[in-house]
């Protein structure tokens, strides 16, 4: 798969201690207090994924504030995501 742009989105999940293994680009400061994850991806222009950081709160409200900043983003908590074309649908 070949994309034109490269682009960011977000994946909120449940906290989990995998998530302080996991290989990032920028920042990855493991909070084993906190409730929620946010995973920031990049695509980029070949199709290809990393991802750049991964934001760790128990404050869903605010994760979801920074996932709406995406152009597209997965909330599993609360069972809600928004594709490319800013359709926000159910999981």
């Amino acid at each position: 798969m070949t994309t034109k742009t490269q682009y960011s989105y977000g994946i909120i999940k449940d906290n989990n201690p995998y998530f302080a293994q996991e290989s990032v680009l920028l920042d990855n400061k493991y909070k084993k207090s906190a409730k929620y994850a946010l995973i920031e991806k990049i695509v980029h222009k070949d199709g290809s994924e990393n991802i750049s950081r991964i934001v760790y709160s128990s404050d869903i409200v605010k994760l979801q504030e920074t996932a709406n900043g995406y152009i597209s983003w997965y909330n599993y908590p609360q069972g809600l995501t928004k594709n490319i074309q800013g359709y926000i649908t159910q999981l």
